[in-house]
């Protein structure tokens, strides 16, 4: 199913903004419109489509958090974990306006009896907000939207009083989307995750579930509802097709391409390109985990747009052969140079770029313009929450012990399906034009390394290990739950510069000589944050607000 991405967000903002001439947005504290009798489809599709915005690679967290795990580089202030309150606003901003369509979703599908509406729109709320605790800890939830009660300003809720209230909410939209009307209208089309399949909700639903209980267990027990959810296994996700995708479309007359494939058309590439150390785990020579073993997923993750033997436009702070990045908290004399002709971007699994056939084609054309031979489609979906996702949550629970079960089975089905999920996207949402092997038929060595690997693990620590690094390797485009994962079991081990780290230098290991080879020295004096700070614009608005927070102190509930 196509997003209809130019057509939608202007409807909404027109429901949203219609009375307000040049105020902002509709958000947690201003009521600038009641946004009543709206079409339930359209709300539906905005509200799926901002969600998938929200978390995308292209966005301010989706960028920001995959710095903060190592998968991204970028230029700006996410290098070295810099973060300002002022960069919260547009991400906290969208989060409010989407729960509060999705409230009016909610009310009016309510009215009507039109309990399958009223039950997806549940579902997505409570995945909105259970991301929003895991990002920022407290927010308004219990008093926003509450303008008709005189509520302006809303108090903030804590954290792990949220949590239990978004399960229930869960639970309510499994009831409301298992017992629809008699007379009710089904959502079609204008539901892009699902096309309005009540059973794929339901598995969602219960999927999320599995995920906020797993993401609690160190703080709570959680073992009589895990097992509730794993008894019944195909009420579960269950296979790739069953994934929690957020879709965008190809390049067209509307382009509704995923966000970070801006960084291929941008006039100056470097929004979003890959982590240097994500590179060296999946080449194998990361000296700590998976050494050795050489990940096939390397060109449909990353496109090279140089081979060795080219040179890039300017000094290359980072350069394997055509691999060509920058270096987090790099002091190099080679991070200011422009290389978006040289870098390596993103590739076709992660945003519908193009697949590395080791070409080294640059993606512009003469004269600038955008090589649509070259480029890819532009049609990834975001991946909320995958069939892999799943094993590995479950792989997870059995190695801390919360259930019983076959761990080494577990991770060895984590893996295929997260090579399996690879091919899905690849064929099912981004179609290409350009010819692409299947790399299933590639991985059967590599998969037998890795359950080797995990098999001959020396502790149940290092297996944990094994399963949260190639879920993070499975995991590229969300950022946010990789974020989330680190935080609460410290995998996978992260890039960490001096001195608040232990590395003080990276070696580029070259590719053509030159400045391109050499050391560089890495510095980093921000403390890794364990939360967002809250945005600066709630904090002046919003009377009930608590101080700002420090980042690298304000731990999550769920955390140790």
């Amino acid at each position: 199913m196509k997003r209809i991405k130019n057509i939608m967000i202007p409807l909404i903002l027109v429901i949203t903004v219609s009375t307000a001439g040049c105020k902002k947005y509709l958000d947690v504290n201003q009521n600038l419109n009641d946004p009543t009798a709206v079409p339930l489809g359209i709300l539906l599709t905005s509200a799926e489509q901002r969600i998938g915005s929200l978390f995308a690679i292209g966005g301010t967290i989706g960028n920001g958090l995959g710095v903060y795990t190592h998968q991204l580089m970028q230029y700006g202030a996410f290098n070295r974990y810099g973060i300002t309150a002022t960069a919260m606003n547009g991400s906290w901003t969208t989060s409010y306006q989407v729960l509060t369509n999705l409230d009016v979703l909610i009310e009016q599908a309510t009215e009507n009896e039109q309990y399958t509406y009223a039950g997806i729109a549940k579902v997505l709320k409570a995945y909105l907000a259970s991301m929003m605790v895991d990002i920022w800890g407290d927010i308004p939830y219990s008093e926003y939207n509450r303008f008709g009660d005189g509520i302006s300003q809303p108090a903030f809720d804590r954290d792990s009083d949220i949590y239990p209230q978004l399960i229930a909410l869960l639970d309510e939209g499994i009831e409301n989307i298992q017992n629809p009307s008699s007379t009710e209208v089904k959502p079609g089309g204008d539901d892009i995750v699902y096309g309005g399949n009540a059973t794929r909700w339901v598995k969602a639903a219960n999927t999320i579930k599995l995920k906020m209980y797993t993401q609690v267990r160190l703080v709570q027990d959680v073992s009589a509802q895990v097992a509730a959810l794993l008894s019944e296994p195909a009420s579960l996700i269950n296979a790739p097709a069953e994934s929690f995708l957020f879709p965008f479309g190809p390049f067209t007359a509307t382009d509704d391409r995923y966000p970070g494939y801006g960084d291929y058309s941008a006039a100056q590439r470097g929004g979003q390109i890959p982590s240097h150390w994500m590179y060296e785990i999946m080449k194998g020579v990361n000296t700590d985990v998976f050494t050795g073993i050489s990940d096939p997923r390397i060109p449909y993750y990353f496109y090279r747009q140089k081979t060795a033997a080219q040179s890039a436009e300017n000094c290359a702070d980072y350069r394997d052969g055509g691999f060509i990045t920058l270096i987090f908290g790099s002091n190099s004399r080679c991070v200011g140079g422009s290389n978006s002709n040289s870098y390596t971007l993103l590739g076709i699994y992660p945003i519908g770029g193009r697949y590395d056939d080791g070409s080294g084609a640059i993606i512009n054309a003469s004269g600038g313009a955008l090589n649509a031979a070259n480029a890819g489609t532009g049609a990834a979906p975001q991946r909320a929450l995958t069939y892999a996702d799943r094993l590995y949550l479950e792989a997870e629970l059995v190695n801390a012990g919360v259930v019983a079960g076959d761990e080494k089975a577990l991770f060895e089905a984590a893996v295929r399906a997260s090579i399996r999920q690879v091919d899905y996207v690849i064929t099912e949402w981004i179609k290409p034009s350009q010819a692409v092997p299947a790399l299933e038929a590639q991985a059967g060595d590599y998969i037998d390394a890795m359950v080797g690997r995990f098999e001959a693990a020396s502790s149940e620590e290092r297996r944990l290990e094994y399963i949260m690094t190639q879920k993070w390797l499975s995991r590229l485009g969300n950022s946010a739950d990789n974020y989330t994962d680190y935080r609460r079991t410290g995998f996978p081990k992260l890039f960490t510069p001096v001195p608040l780290g232990t590395v003080s230098s990276v070696t580029s290991p070259g590719g053509t000589g030159g400045l391109d080879e050499g050391v560089r020295d890495v510095s980093n004096g921000t403390p890794y944050p364990v939360s967002l700070p809250w945005p600066q614009s709630e904090l002046l608005q919003n009377g009930k607000a608590p101080n700002q927070k420090i980042p690298n102190t304000h731990k999550i509930f769920w955390m140790p």
